[in-house]
C-alpha cells in the first residue's frame, strides 16, 4: 500500500509538473512572421554624407518574429550604417509596449549599408527631445520620427503576420567573393587594402570565413519557403561614392531568390563579422566597385549558391530560447596630453587618419565621462532550434573572431549578425593591436574587448543549449 502511494504520488506530481510547462509547437515548427517597411528618406536627404540625388533600390527594415508557447523573439535588419544607442533604447521600447515582446528578446541590427541616410546625428537629437518630454520643433526630426514609428511598426506587423513553420538551417561556401583587407607588406607594416597587383604586399594577415549562413522558413503543408535569414562576412562596401540610395547587394540575394521562389519570399540580411573583409580582390586590376561592377554581381553570386545548396540544409526540431548579457569591455586610454591635441585640431583640414585619431580622442574623451573605463556592450543569442542559433553582437567584428564563435558554438548551425544594438566602431582581436593600421585607429574598444564578447556568447550558447 505505502509502495502503491508513492507511486500514485510521483505520478500526480509529474501531471502537476507538466501543467506548469509552456506547451511547444508539434515537432519541427515554430511560429514565424516576417514583414518589411520602406525606410527610405525623401531625396535631398543625405546619402552617406552627401545630399542625395536618387534611389537605386529602396532601404527597407525587414523583421522576424519567432514564438513557441509562451515565448517571443523578434530580429530586425535595417538598412543603415549603424544602430546608435539612442534608437536601439526608443525602437525596443516602443516595440515591447505595442507586441509584449520582452526588450531584452528583441535585436535591432544594421546591414551596414554604405549607401545609407546620414540620420544619425538626428536621430540623437530626436531622442533626448522624446526624454525631456518636450514638443517637438516643428519637422526638424521628421525623418528620425518616421524611422522609430516604421521600425516599430516592422515588428507588430511580423508578430501579426505569424504562422507554423519548419525551419532547415545550414551553410553554403561561396569562395571568391570575400577577401582580408589586411595587407603585410614589405616594409613590415600592415596597411588596409594595400593597392591592386602591388608588389609590396607580401600578403593578407588573416582569413576569410566564405560561409553564407543561411535559416530557412517555409509554412506547414507548403512546399516552397517563404522566407530565410542569411548572414555573409563581408562588408556592404560594394557601390563607392554615390549620391543613390541603395541597400547594397543584398538587394540582388533577395531578387535571385525571388525568381526561383516567388515575388513573396522575403529575404533578412546580416552582416557577419567583418570589420577586417572586403570583396577587393587586390591579385587583380582595380577599381571593382560600383553598384554595376561589384554591387550586382556579388549579390547574384550569393543567390545562385544559396539557390544550388538549399535542399541540402537540415530541418530542425523547434526549440525557441533567448539569453542576452552586457558585457563591460574596457575602452582605450588617451593622455591629458592627447586630448589637448584633439581639442585643439578639431575642424582642422588633414588626412582621413589623422581626423580619424581627433574623432576618436574625442570620443574616448565623452565614453569615459558617460562610463568610466568601461563601456556596457550587449551580447544576445537566439536558439530557434535543436542545432541553430543566432548571435548578435554589437560594433564591426572582425572575421576571425567570428570564425572562432562558430567553430567552438555547441550548436551545428550558428549565424553571427553584428552592428546589433548599438555601437559602431570596429572591435579587433587580441593580435591586430600589434599590427595596428585603419582598423585599429577606428577602435575604441581595448585589446581583449573582442575576445570577451566572444566569451560571452560562447557561454550563452552552451546555456541554452543545455535547456
Amino acid at each position: 500500500m505505502n509502495v502503491l502511494k508513492r507511486f500514485l504520488l510521483i505520478v500526480y506530481s509529474g501531471l502537476l509538473f507538466c501543467v506548469g510547462c509552456s506547451q511547444p509547437t508539434n515537432g519541427g515548427s515554430l511560429n514565424v512572421g516576417v514583414a518589411k517597411v520602406d525606410i527610405t528618406p525623401p531625396v535631398g536627404y543625405p546619402v552617406h554624407k552627401v545630399t542625395s540625388e536618387g534611389v537605386l533600390d529602396p532601404l527597407e527594415a525587414r523583421a522576424i518574429v519567432w514564438s513557441d508557447g509562451d515565448r517571443q523573439a523578434a530580429l530586425v535588419m535595417a538598412d543603415l550604417f549603424y544602430i546608435p544607442l539612442s534608437l536601439s533604447e526608443v525602437v525596443r521600447k516602443r516595440a515591447s509596449e505595442k507586441t509584449g515582446i520582452p526588450v531584452s528578446n528583441i535585436c535591432l541590427a544594421a546591414t551596414h549599408t554604405h549607401a545609407d541616410p546620414t540620420c544619425y546625428t538626428e536621430v540623437e537629437e530626436y531622442a533626448q527631445w522624446l526624454e525631456s518630454g518636450k514638443p517637438l520643433p516643428g519637422d526638424k526630426y521628421s525623418y528620425a520620427e518616421q524611422l522609430v514609428e516604421r521600425l516599430v511598426n516592422s515588428i507588430a506587423e511580423a508578430q501579426a503576420n505569424r504562422k507554423q513553420a519548419t525551419i532547415k538551417s545550414g551553410v553554403v561556401n561561396t569562395e571568391g567573393v570575400a577577401f582580408n583587407r589586411r595587407h603585410l607588406m614589405k616594409d613590415g607594416t600592415v596597411k588596409m587594402n594595400g593597392g591592386f597587383l602591388n608588389p609590396d604586399i607580401i600578403g593578407a594577415v588573416g582569413p576569410v570565413d566564405p560561409e553564407l549562413g543561411i535559416i530557412l522558413f517555409t509554412a506547414e503543408g507548403d512546399e516552397k519557403p517563404f522566407s530565410s535569414f542569411s548572414t555573409f562576412a563581408m562588408q556592404l562596401a560594394t557601390i563607392g561614392g554615390t549620391t543613390k540610395f541603395s541597400s547594397g547587394y543584398p538587394h540582388f540575394l533577395e531578387k535571385g531568390l525571388q525568381r526561383h521562389f516567388g515575388d513573396g519570399y522575403l529575404s533578412v540580411f546580416g552582416e557577419g563579422p567583418c570589420a577586417d573583409v572586403n570583396h577587393w580582390d587586390i591579385s587583380k586590376p582595380g577599381p571593382q566597385i560600383g553598384y554595376e561592377l561589384a554591387t550586382r554581381p556579388i549579390g547574384e553570386k550569393l543567390a545562385a549558391g544559396f539557390l544550388e545548396k538549399y535542399s541540402g540544409l537540415k530541418e530542425n526540431k523547434a526549440a525557441l530560447a533567448v539569453s542576452s548579457k552586457v558585457v563591460e569591455v574596457p575602452i582605450q586610454t588617451y593622455s591629458a596630453m592627447d586630448l589637448n591635441w584633439a581639442k585643439s585640431f578639431k575642424g582642422k583640414p588633414a588626412s582621413a587618419l589623422v581626423t580619424a585619431r581627433v574623432k576618436k580622442i574625442l570620443a574616448l574623451d565623452e565614453l569615459r565621462q558617460k562610463y568610466g573605463e568601461t563601456m556596457p556592450l550587449e551580447v544576445q543569442v537566439f536558439k530557434l532550434g535543436d542545432e541553430t542559433a543566432i548571435v548578435a553582437l554589437p560594433g564591426q567584428i572582425f572575421v576571425e573572431l567570428g570564425l572562432e564563435l562558430k567553430q567552438s558554438s555547441p550548436f551545428e548551425t550558428t549565424l553571427v549578425v553584428t552592428l546589433a544594438n548599438n555601437h559602431e566602431e570596429c572591435i579587433p582581436l587580441r593580435k591586430a593591436f600589434a599590427e595596428g593600421s585603419y582598423e585599429i585607429v577606428y577602435s575604441l574598444v581595448d585589446s581583449g574587448g573582442g575576445e570577451m564578447l566572444v566569451e560571452t556568447a560562447l557561454s550563452l550558447l552552451n546555456e541554452i543549449k543545455r535547456r
